[in-house]
């Protein structure tokens, strides 16, 4: 989601001639978003899909690609170099293609044709160099873990703005929220107010809503989706409340796996966060060795965090050949930052009993 949110404002800038030459094509755009294909004469390249084939003949009426399918035909050996590269979209194009560097928008036209399973690569690559400060929305949030990150939002929050949840597999959002409340000096079941919501936990939810507003605790209502009806209701009653004035320390946290039955109403006035699984080695490695608070990296000895380095490394591979469907693994397991922390307790544990011993 990120990154498609990147791109929209990046797309949007260059059509502003904000950012960029200036020189937009529509054309070319709507070749990216679309992918067309057309049908022509027969594959005549036997290590090119045929996808691939009728995606390139497309973009051969694109103006200023009408002799792409006979080059792609003629320097057939250098094309299928590229074409087999592990990163096509930083390698050089052939022939007097190699041109398209300066042109990285319409570079990325023929990786679409070509090698569409790298075009969140070519995409992430295109955004840092056009987008003023790139590098730093690409590398937003990548540094920091979820407490972090938890942190950052509530600085940002406010009585009048809920912080919504979407979960995704190996979350632990409770567990972060917990420790800042203890942070913050709130007491569970008496400040802190945590609800599961269901069958008749509306009036409990109500209920807890009140006290927050009037005494500025802190409200979680959990699994909201599973009563969307109710959800309207809690609108309404947001609304009084801000109408009327909260406690300064009044706040709500939502939380509520992906749906479509959340109300506009309430995803408009909150801060989201998500927990989007990371693209690439690097990135994982990175998510993965973040996950750890600084203070207990620093406080473990050179043979433990060198162990943690290594199980980090290993989660990220393994997170990583996920994307290969069977032939990565026989049994879908949705590997998360769940089972790292687990090995990493392990981990703790071996090393505590070892008593600095030999390992």
């Amino acid at each position: 989601h990120k990154l498609i949110f990147m791109a929209q404002l990046t797309f949007n800038l260059m059509k502003r001639g904000i950012i960029g030459s200036g020189d937009w094509n529509e054309a070319q755009f709507q070749f990216l978003i679309r992918a067309p294909t057309k049908v022509t004469d027969p594959n005549p390249l036997s290590w090119l899909p045929n996808a691939a084939w009728a995606a390139a003949s497309a973009l051969a009426d694109i103006e200023g690609f009408d002799k792409f399918t006979s080059d792609l035909v003629e320097a057939s050996p250098r094309f299928r170099e590229w074409f087999n590269a592990i990163s096509p979209e930083d390698e050089k194009l052939p022939l007097d293609w190699a041109g398209l560097d300066r042109q990285p928008f319409q570079k990325m036209l023929v990786v679409r044709c070509l090698r569409p399973d790298r075009m969140t690569s070519a995409l992430t690559n295109f955004i840092r160099s056009t987008l003023p400060e790139g590098n730093s929305y690409i590398e937003c949030d990548s540094t920091l873990n979820s407490l972090e990150i938890l942190g950052s939002c509530l600085e940002d929050s406010t009585p009048r703005t809920p912080i919504y949840f979407i979960l995704s597999p190996g979350a632990n959002v409770v567990a972060d929220l917990d420790k800042k409340a203890a942070e913050n000096g709130l007491q569970k079941g008496i400040s802190y107010h945590n609800v599961s919501m269901g069958q008749g936990q509306d009036v409990v939810a109500m209920s807890c809503l009140e006290t927050a507003h009037r005494s500025g605790h802190w409200v979680i209502l959990n699994n909201v989706h599973l009563m969307p009806r109710w959800l309207v209701e809690l609108e309404k009653k947001l609304d009084e409340y801000a109408a009327e004035g909260s406690h300064d320390k009044f706040r709500v946290f939502l939380t509520s796996d992906p749906s479509k039955t959340i109300p506009i109403g309430i995803l408009n006035r909150c801060i989201k966060l998500t927990n989007e699984p990371p693209t690439g080695l690097k990135a994982n490695l990175k998510r993965a060795w973040c996950f750890f608070p600084k203070e207990y990296i620093e406080e473990a000895d050179s043979k433990t965090r060198s162990i943690l380095f290594g199980l980090c490394h290993f989660h990220s591979i393994v997170m990583e050949r996920k994307q290969f469907g069977p032939m990565g693994y026989n049994m879908k397991y949705p590997f998360s930052i769940g089972d790292l922390r687990d090995s990493a307790t392990c981990l703790q544990n071996y090393m505590d009993n070892m008593g600095g011993g030999k390992i």
